[in-house]
Order: structure tokens, then C-alpha cells, then sequence
């Protein structure tokens, strides 16, 4: 693993491009967000999707959250954008809002068995508004699969330390930012259904959510619970 501390990327910001080429060749690149740390793979590359798989020593549930670096990108990791989706998209993106859609079928068939083994099938999606993670995806310019940066079952996440010993063989970079604070999460709305769902309240509080919601002409005060994404 190649580590470059925050501070050395502010003094020499071209060691962002050397991550964003690892991207770009399948591998995988590890960033500290708003709440911990985090590992990206292309997601149009296989290759990198089933390692960033293998390095968390996942034997369930592969990780399902997609970062685009804009709203025209969502149409090609998704089945459909619903008028919901549209408005909430417009109201609070970029920023701290996944919405969970069908996966695009056009996506490359080993990825799209890998992450959306789930009945039915589905996926996180988010244009994050700031911080490394939004550097990251725009200089990218494309998808971006990302998962907690721990291992199956356990956590650490935001531990710097820990993330340097558990990825070293198995996460080609990561920026070192020390100890993360693990802050509020995103908010998460579901619109697998006819009626959109807030499933998770995050830093968006689910009233906003749902006043958008109503606007559309769909919707009731729709909550509940999940930790994932």
C-alpha cells in the first residue's frame, strides 16, 4: 500500500492524479470521508469490483454504494430514474442523500452479479457534495463503488491505524488523514416501491426529504430504520 498523508497532498496536489491512474487500472484507493474511512473501485471494472470485494473478506453481502461525479451519470447505473428521484436529486444534490434504485442491466454482468445479489436488486447512489470523496469521483469522472473500509464483521473504520494494517496487501493507496470522527450519515431514501421510503435519517432530516416527497404528488410520512450505505 502507498500511503500519502493529507498534508503531504496539500503541499504537492499532483498526488491526487497518481491516485485517480490506480483508479483508472483497477485498483483500489482508500480516502478518509465526512464519517470514516473508505475504499473505491471503478465500478465499470470487474476486476477492481470483486478486489475491493475480496479485500473486506466479505463472504455476504457485497458493498452497494456508487459515487457519481454528476446527475447525468445517474442514468447509467440505474434502471430507471423515477419523478421522485428526479426532484429529490435536484433538491439535495450534490450532498448527503443516497437514493436506492435498480441497478442499470447494461452494467458489466460480473459487477452487476457481485453487487446487487439483493431480491430485488438494488443500489445506493450518491453525488457527494464535498470533502475528499467528491475530489476523488469528479477527477475520476465516472462511478465509483465504495464500501467502509473494515472487514466483514468488524470495525475500525475510522481508525487509521487500523485501516493500514487490515488493507496493506490488499488496497494499492490511501490517503492518511489520521483518526476520522464518525459524524451523522448520509440520509437514505429507497424507491424501489411505488412509494418513496426514507429508510435511514441521516445529516438531511426526513421531514425535508418528505416535503419533497409530497411535492411530486406521491408519498406518505414514510420512515424507517437501515444501516447500510
Amino acid at each position: 500500500m502507498r500511503v500519502v498523508t493529507t498534508q503531504q497532498l496539500e503541499q504537492d496536489p499532483s498526488l491526487m492524479d497518481e491516485a485517480i491512474e490506480i483508479l483508472r487500472s483497477d485498483g483500489l484507493v482508500c480516502f478518509p470521508g465526512h464519517r470514516q474511512y473508505s475504499i473505491a473501485a471503478s465500478l465499470m471494472s470487474p476486476e477492481a469490483v470483486i478486489a475491493l470485494v475480496q479485500s473486506k473478506r466479505r463472504s455476504g453481502k457485497a458493498p452497494s454504494l456508487v459515487l457519481i461525479p454528476d446527475q447525468s451519470q445517474l442514468a447509467d447505473v440505474v434502471e430507471e430514474i423515477p419523478h421522485a428521484a428526479k426532484e429529490l436529486a435536484r433538491a439535495f444534490w450534490p450532498g448527503p442523500l443516497t437514493l436506492v434504485l435498480r441497478p442499470n442491466p447494461n452494467l458489466p454482468a460480473k459487477v452487476r452479479k457481485t453487487i446487487a445479489a439483493a431480491k430485488p436488486p438494488r443500489i445506493g447512489v450518491r453525488l457527494p457534495g464535498s470533502g475528499m470523496q467528491r475530489t476523488l469521483v469528479e477527477r475520476f469522472g465516472g462511478p465509483l463503488l465504495v464500501s467502509s473500509a473494515n472487514l466483514s464483521q468488524k470495525v475500525g473504520s475510522c481508525s487509521a491505524s487500523n485501516v493500514r494494517k487490515n488493507f496493506n496487501h490488499t488496497v494499492d493507496f490511501m490517503f492518511d488523514a489520521g483518526d476520522v470522527p464518525e459524524n451523522a450519515p448520509s440520509t437514505i431514501v429507497s424507491l424501489l416501491g411505488s412509494i418513496p421510503e426514507v429508510t435511514r435519517e441521516g445529516r438531511i432530516p426526513a421531514s425535508k426529504v418528505l416535503e419533497v416527497i409530497r411535492s411530486v404528488g406521491v408519498g406518505d410520512d414514510n420512515t424507517g430504520n437501515s444501516t447500510n450505505a
